[in-house]
């Protein structure tokens, strides 16, 4: 990007705008500790999915996306993503129903993607790698349609991993013509004469399905952590591997194993973070030990007993142990909870 923050210019051949696809996914699952907001925006490696995918997106070249956006998440998203400057993209946004399909979203989107080749991918594809090779390879074969298969992404109903779509001009039109209930673009393009290709890519897709999917996100993106704390800031604490602490945070006689991530404000005192963990801001943690786990912010864990594994620790949510005179156990359990004993 030129120093004026002007958007620079990409090669005429290669793809400039992208079509994000926001609305509820076909293997859209519960998530009991995230129940309000939309799915995009919930952290992964303390920053929303969205945020993660856009950044992919400048990295690759884009200059452009419009986020195509249901009714109920409009309001939100729009809100945190804003004009798009701060990846150095310009955002638009349009509303779209997610039953009318692919092609129901590319006419939504039409006035802003012109008469231009398309990304288009779902909002909660994180890449584990640069796409922008697949890009150059797009338009150097002079292809209608590249299909960007997610390995270990679930599959569709006819048998297609999910994943994201590179169109061409021509492709788009075919696709805006077809029916609403057209399930495999790629055979669509094909059938009607349009070269095409498919291509699996390492990621993953945080938001098709249950919360096993989003702590798959969180790792994946954890992998690429860099150690960044001040050890002889916390003289009681040890950290070992790839360890973020902010500045801000307070640390008592902890041991932290990355990759892990701590946040802005939050306080831990004898306590073990573990590895693949992500801990929000302003989170209060004593007297425990977590790993491959969410928290988010605001959070308190305090004194409980057994390692928490496998964990998604919903915003404000409070697990505390009381000392009593009884052994029994006390819940507190919201609409569609999970909680596992063992």
């Amino acid at each position: 990007m030129e120093e004026s923050g002007r958007l620079a210019r990409c090669s005429p051949m290669e793809i400039a705008k992208a079509l994000i696809l926001a609305g509820p996914t076909p293997h859209d699952e519960p998530w009991p500790s995230v129940r309000s907001g939309p799915k995009p925006l919930v952290p992964v490696a303390n920053r929303p999915i969205l945020f993660h995918h856009l950044e992919s997106l400048r990295r690759a070249g884009l200059l452009e996306a419009t986020i195509a956006l249901d009714h109920e998440g409009a309001d939100p998203i729009a809100a945190a993503v804003g004009d798009g400057s701060r990846w150095g993209l310009m955002i638009n946004y349009v509303l779209w129903q997610a039953s009318s399909g692919l092609g129901g979203a590319l006419a939504a989107a039409h006035e802003h993607i012109a008469d231009e080749p398309v990304l288009v991918e779902p909002a909660d594809v994180l890449h584990r790698e640069h796409i922008h090779p697949h890009i150059a390879a797009f338009a150097s074969e002079r292809l209608d349609a590249m299909a960007l298969r997610v390995t270990g992404a679930p599959r569709d109903r006819d048998g297609h991993r999910a994943g994201s779509y590179l169109l061409s001009e021509r492709a788009v039109s075919m696709l805006m013509d077809m029916p609403d209930a057209v399930t495999d673009p790629m055979a669509g393009v094909r059938q009607r004469g349009g070269t095409v290709r498919v291509q699996s890519i390492d990621g993953c897709l945080a938001c098709h399905g249950g919360q096993d999917r989003l702590l798959e996100g969180n790792r994946r993106m954890l992998e690429d952590l860099r150690r960044t704390v001040d050890a002889d800031a916390f003289p009681t604490c040890e950290f070992q591997g790839a360890v973020y602490v902010h500045p801000t945070a307070q640390l008592d006689h902890v041991l932290i194993r990355g990759p892990a991530m701590i946040g802005a404000g939050t306080i831990l005192s004898h306590a073990y973070v573990g590895p693949y963990t992500s801990i929000g801001a302003d989170v209060r943690i004593e007297g425990s030990q977590i790993e491959h786990s969410i928290v988010l912010d605001r959070a308190e864990l305090l004194n409980v007993g057994d390692r928490l594994d496998n964990s998604v620790i919903g915003a404000g949510a409070r697990v505390p142990r009381i000392f009593g005179l009884t052994s029994g156990m006390r819940l507190s359990v919201g609409d569609g909870a999970e909680m596992t004993l063992s």
